[in-house]
């Protein structure tokens, strides 16, 4: 099975996105069915890890993505940028704006002028809060005051430009009705984020203005209420436990407990993980007008691609697996914030969605039509007998039925099932009960063949409980995940699949 031990370091880990795959796997795919000067396209192509990893084996990439930050996180992750540049432009913003946006966090306390770098907040109180003394770099904890409440809601400066932008009701990701992604934030970090979004917008040179923007984007989470407070007790007598800093799990969850952290701090901070990215891609890619030729990147919908007819010779993709992750409504912030949302053409995710705005069209019909209108686009712009390679997995009958069905009837032949593990598993993830903990990337051949038979639902219960019976007598401490990819990497290629509601009911039987 394919491992992901150097999944989240330097280059990836520059910015947070969702659903990453392990770089080193998928340059394994591209290696396999492509060759040194072949075109490689991903049209889901999120934080761009398929583009990068067809650079660095010379191949010429196409990324197509409707969200806007992915398209500008991957523009950002293949662009080198000459380091001296984007220091002085650093040390321009901090002589600009630190100093400023410090005096937000200054707070007099026995007669000291002290630097708050972490608030505590519990049922909108700050109940513990962390500083300095001026001159020192000792972390000093004490309990909230007034002047911390009145600081944080009424801070001395106003803001400049915020965004408006309303979120989709959502309880699934934790959005309440009417929140706006503003309301993420304190208005003293809507104060100091304002201040570094103006500054930023006002850098001249496009490819450091982006840096910084996705170094923004990437600050972003760190100063906002989402940051909960992880408590560690040393003895069974404490009760609350030493406070120490997490970060952004999962959709917009404000824990009652969270903290506000210095937002200049969480900026830089983000700056320094950047320059290590940044560092890795000018070694990648020296030759910045050759990495420009051999990429291109676009800004819409799989389902309508501007490429010419057979000019892809292989196709990675990793589309989103029906609701699994919803891409568009947890990216908004970052969107928001740059002013990327306005155009955004919701209609063409291919998503299903239980945001209520979005639940009549976002469904289950809407996310398979919308799928094989982009396998048709596939079909269309992919050399024939070349090969397609998907990243997928899902819980849903109708869905893994579905899917395999519309490549079939395009004419796309199986040829390859191998499971694919996560670059990182998420709390939800791991606590939740038979968990998928693996893609399968499916690999398809682009054939010029009529007579692909449809995939089939087996229904033979007795084979199958046979089979998992044996599977968890040679494999003791088997999840469901590793029965449901054994069964898969066999019954795929032969042209049927199994109900994974029925492999989940016979499994929890069988290990009860």
């Amino acid at each position: 099975m394919a491992t992901n031990d150097l999944s989240y370091k330097g280059l990836y880990a520059m910015h947070k996105y969702w659903g990453k795959k392990p770089f080193n796997e998928i340059s394994k795919f591209i290696n396999k069915y492509s060759k040194s000067g072949d075109t490689v396209l991903d049209c889901f192509c999120g934080s761009g890890i398929t583009l990068i990893e067809a650079l660095k084996l010379n191949r010429k990439a196409i990324g197509i993505d409707l969200n806007p930050l992915a398209i500008e996180l991957s523009d950002v992750s293949t662009t080198p940028i000459d380091l001296k540049l984007i220091n002085a432009t650093f040390l321009s913003i901090k002589k600009s704006l630190k100093t400023t946006i410090d005096s937000l966090y200054e707070c007099e306390y026995n007669g000291e002028k002290t630097s708050v770098t972490h608030i505590v907040w519990k049922d909108s109180k700050p109940i513990e809060v962390w500083y300095k003394k001026q001159g020192s770099s000792k972390k000093l904890v004490r309990d909230g005051i007034k002047e911390d409440l009145e600081m944080s809601i009424n801070p001395s400066i106003k803001p400049k430009w915020t965004p408006k932008t309303k979120m989709f009701e959502n309880a699934r990701i934790n959005v309440h009705k009417d929140q706006a992604v503003a309301d993420l934030f304190t208005p003293r970090a809507l104060t100091a984020l304002s201040l570094l979004r103006e500054e930023i917008k006002n850098i001249d040179d496009s490819d450091i203005r982006k840096f910084f923007e996705i170094t923004f984007t990437g600050t972003l989470s760190q100063a906002s209420n989402l940051v909960f407070v992880i408590r560690r007790r040393n003895n069974k007598t404490d009760e609350s436990g030493k406070a120490e800093v997490g970060s952004w799990v999962i959709g917009y969850w404000v824990p009652d407990e969270h903290f506000e952290i210095n937002a200049w701090n969480c900026f830089e901070n983000r700056y320094k993980r950047m320059i290590k990215g940044v560092e890795e891609i000018n070694s990648l890619f020296p030759d910045k007008a050759k990495t420009k030729r051999q990429l291109t990147l676009y800004n819409t919908s799989a389902t309508d691609m501007p490429i010419n007819d057979k000019m892809v010779d292989y196709v990675f993709i990793d589309p989103p697996h029906v609701n699994r992750i919803l891409y568009m409504e947890q990216s908004l912030m970052w969107n928001a914030w740059l002013g990327l949302d306005e155009n955004i053409n919701w209609d063409k995710e291919i998503i299903v969605s239980e945001a209520k705005a979005r639940r009549g069209k976002k469904n289950n019909k809407n996310y398979n039509e919308l799928l094989h209108v982009s396998f048709a686009e596939i079909k269309r712009v992919l050399k024939n007998n070349k090969y397609l390679s998907l990243a997928f997995n899902c819980l849903d009958d109708d869905t893994w039925f579905n899917l395999l069905k519309s490549l079939s009837k395009l004419g796309f032949e199986i040829v390859d099932v191998t499971p694919l593990e996560y670059s990182a598993t998420s709390v939800v993830q791991d606590n939740r009960k038979n968990a998928l903990k693996t893609d399968l990337v499916l690999t398809f051949k682009n054939a010029q063949l009529d007579n692909i038979p449809n995939i089939t639902f087996r229904e033979d219960d007795d084979v199958l409980r046979a089979f998992i019976s044996g599977y968890l007598k040679e494999h003791k401490n088997a999840e469901m995940y590793n029965v449901m990819n054994e069964l898969f990497k066999f019954t795929i290629p032969n042209g049927y699949i199994y109900r994974v509601s029925k492999i989940t009911k016979i499994y929890s039987t069988l290990v009860k």
